[in-house]
This record gives C-alpha cells, structure tokens and sequence, in this order.
C-alpha cells in the first residue's frame, strides 16, 4: 500500500520540527523556522497542523512509535529474561538520537509538558510504557513487591541520564550510559533470580 502525500508531508513536517526543537528550544522553535527547515510554506504547514502544539505533539508522538519499534527489536535478539531487561534498557538510548541536541530537544518538550496539557498526556503515556516494558521483565527475575518500586528506580535513572546528556558540556556517550545502567540492573538485581 503506498503512503499517502499527506502522511509524508506530515512526518516530513515532524522530523523538522524536533531538528528546530533541538537547535532552538521550545520557545524558538516556531512555524517559520520548521517550515524553512522542511523547505515547505508555512501555510503549508498550518495546512497539516493547526499550531505549533499540534506540529510537536505529532512529532512526539512519531518518536514515541520510534521508540516502540526499537524496544521490540532489542528484545527480539535476546533470550533470557535478564537478557531482555536489558536489551529493553538499552532501547531507551536509541543510537540515533541519544546525543545532545536531541536530549535539548527532549529537555525542552518536558519542561513545557508542566503547562501543556497535551505534552503532559504524551510524557505519562511515555513514561508508563517504559514502566510497564521494564515491569514485564523484572518481574521473572525480583519478587514481586520489590518489581514497581525497581522498575520506577530504573525509569527516574534513565530519565536522568537523558537530562545530563542534555545539559553537561561533555555528556556520558551513549555505550558508557548503558554501563551505567547495566550497573544499576546488577544492582538491583544482586539477590538470587527467581
């Protein structure tokens, strides 16, 4: 089936937007500059997005799928529960966007996500799925009153480790991100597997 001009131009109008997003925060971030940066009109882009709000939440939302994808192809090249858990903790840090500018870009959606109830909606839906994909795995390997408190530990670190990427002049690189949250895993998972 082929994609519609619509779908295309939307997605195009996204990836745009979270470039504008990472380079000028959210305030900068406005019609024209996305528009520019996608080399379209901006009456075509308010042709496909009522607002700016509209054009980012659709871009989140885009990135939000993304991470999804990522999540069910990490944990499809693992076999044992521990070996999921952390192919899952490794897809929070996907190699093509766990950089600075994109972690600005993110930084700055949830910052505004505190006024923007649409934004806010995006994060609970956000962070609720990497809990509950978290909570699956853990479940096999902690007993289970000790599963949602790890899994929330491990959401609130990584989060973490987003936030300094965004604001350290020189940020954990990606590999040793994913050691360190290895070593939380071994850590919370000292006690023998169930």
């Amino acid at each position: 089936m082929r994609t519609s001009i619509e779908k295309i131009r939307r997605a195009e109008l996204a990836e745009a937007a979270l470039a504008t997003l990472a380079e000028f925060g959210h305030s900068g971030t406005t019609v024209s500059r996305v528009a520019e940066r996608a080399g379209m009109s901006q009456g075509l882009v308010h042709h496909y997005f009522k607002s700016k709000t509209d054009l980012l939440e659709v871009a989140m939302r885009q990135l939000n799928a993304h991470s999804r994808e990522q999540v069910l192809e990490c944990v499809k090249r693992a076999d044992t529960p521990r070996e999921k858990l952390y192919a899952v903790v490794a897809s929070l840090f996907p190699p093509d966007l766990f950089e600075r500018g994109f972690a600005q870009a993110w930084l700055s959606f949830c910052g505004e996500a505190a006024f923007t109830p649409s934004y806010a909606r995006i994060q609970r839906v956000m962070f609720s799925r990497m809990h509950s994909n978290v909570s699956w795995y853990l479940r096999s390997l902690l007993p289970g009153d000790e599963v949602a408190s790890a899994a929330r530990t491990i959401c609130v670190f990584s989060h973490g480790c987003w936030l300094r990427c965004a604001l350290d002049e020189d940020p954990l690189d990606r590999e040793q991100t994913i050691r360190q949250m290895h070593g939380l895993l071994d850590t919370l998972l000292a006690a023998p597997e169930v």
